[in-house]
């Protein structure tokens, strides 16, 4: 691949759709796991609930940015909204 042909490629990552989808179904099922890890959890596992409520956060996080790259690939015709 040339320099010229470098600088013409999209600077966007290829990203299938169903790939896209299988990570917000992921996505989607550890943040009720560690929704409900953090529900069980009482006061005494203080340190275990800090962990819990990063990864979660982190989860979300995640969750947002692929949901957002999937509206950029899919025409606004066909989107459906989020909860």
């Amino acid at each position: 691949m040339t320099f010229t042909d470098k600088r013409k490629r999209s600077r966007e990552p290829a990203i299938e759709p169903d790939l896209l989808d299988q990570g917000i179904a992921q996505l989607k099922m550890e943040i009720q796991i560690l929704s409900d890890w953090l529900r069980n959890l009482d006061n005494s596992e203080a340190e275990q609930q800090i962990s819990y409520k990063d990864m979660l956060q982190s989860r979300k996080e995640m969750l947002r940015a692929l949901e957002m790259q999937k509206a950029e690939l899919t025409p606004p015709s066909k989107q459906t909204p989020t909860a």
